[in-house]
């Protein structure tokens, strides 16, 4: 783990020289724009850090030279972040931008701040990155106005590879910070991403809260966040990956249990910040099924509601368990235990 850490330092700070950029899209729109780049041999392999960390093509021994350092090549071979097949080399992962650009830069720091993730395409244990998590980390920016006080303990629940957790730990560096996730590929590249940022977080492979100890339940977690899996899976379909399966209740099933399961270890002045995706019938395109449910929550008010994007994934509409669905709104909602 000491050794993939130092090939990923070497490599960020080798991107951040350059001054790389890469912000993530869609699968569906990396896969097309690969197919595109495919269509001709001209396009098809690596010619810069972005083909290569971003898009992920293949190239050449000499091609990938030209991209990184020796030294730096070296290491990530030893590691197994490179991989040769073929007689071409290939990126296992693929480095983005932490943050969307801004200009001016708010934060100086977090112009050079990348996130390692997955590479394209996903498989089962794949980790996510990519519009969900610019939008999640940039609404969790608006937490303070919940907040009564700093945060002393941070939850990041279905935290993947820790973005959530990453970005509450650098706005409240005092704050004991958790991230919790099945995916224990997540929880690596989580530790890895942590350090890339200088922050500490503890990750740990939980079924939701369940690896929380119990003291710091007893005395109440003062901020839960959590940007869960929301796809709703299609009986008899292609199993989605961890990141994307949201269970029952058309896919709001993790989400649910989130928010009711919060209520017995939130503190009485902490809050949850859940960003979740909800399915909107095209029979009854005003019903939202998600904000009826958590008024039927006894115990919790809900204090913000708001819908973040309108029409998320479209790709999934008029098939499966979205046949009949007009769009899947992204929203972000705001909790706290009522007094």
């Amino acid at each position: 783990m000491a050794e993939n850490t130092k090939a990923y330092t070497a490599l960020v700070e080798h991107l951040a020289k350059v001054k790389y950029a890469f912000v993530c899209p869609s699968p569906e729109t990396q896969g097309r724009v690969i197919e595109k780049r495919n269509s001709a041999s001209s396009s098809a392999e690596a010619k810069n850090a972005q083909d290569f960390f971003g898009w992920n093509l293949p190239c050449t021994r000499e091609a990938v030279l030209n991209i990184v350092p020796g030294h730096v090549f070296e290491s990530l071979l030893h590691a197994g972040v490179i991989t040769l097949n073929n007689n071409k080399y290939r990126s296992t992962i693929r480095v983005s931008d932490f943050y969307l650009p801004q200009v001016p830069y708010g934060d100086p720091d977090s112009s050079s701040l990348f996130y390692v993730h997955s590479s394209f395409p996903a498989v089962a244990d794949a980790v996510f990155f990519g519009p969900d998590t610019y939008l999640f980390i940039s609404w969790l920016q608006t937490a303070v106005r919940h907040l009564f006080h700093a945060p002393n303990s941070i939850i990041d629940v279905c935290c993947g590879s820790g973005a959530g957790a990453i970005h509450m730990a650098r706005t409240y560096p005092n704050a004991q910070v958790l991230g919790l996730d099945l995916n224990s590929r997540a929880l690596s590249l989580g530790g890895v991403n942590a350090h890339l940022a200088g922050v500490k977080v503890d990750f740990h492979e939980s079924n939701l809260y369940a690896a929380i100890p119990q003291a710091l339940k007893s005395s109440g977690i003062d901020l839960i966040v959590s940007n869960p899996p929301y796809i709703a899976a299609t009986t008899g379909g292609i199993a989605l990956p961890i990141y994307a399966d949201g269970g029952a209740e058309s896919g709001l099933g993790i989400s649910m249990r989130i928010v009711e399961e919060a209520i017995d270890i939130v503190s009485a002045t902490g809050i949850v910040m859940l960003y979740t995706g909800v399915a909107i019938p095209a029979a009854d395109p005003a019903y939202d099924a998600l904000l009826e449910k958590l008024h039927g929550i006894k115990g919790i008010e809900l204090l913000e509601y708001i819908i973040l994007h309108p029409d998320m994934w479209s790709e999934e509409i008029g098939k499966g368990a979205y046949a009949d669905v007009c769009r899947i709104q992204v929203v972000g909602a705001v909790l706290r235990r009522r007094k």
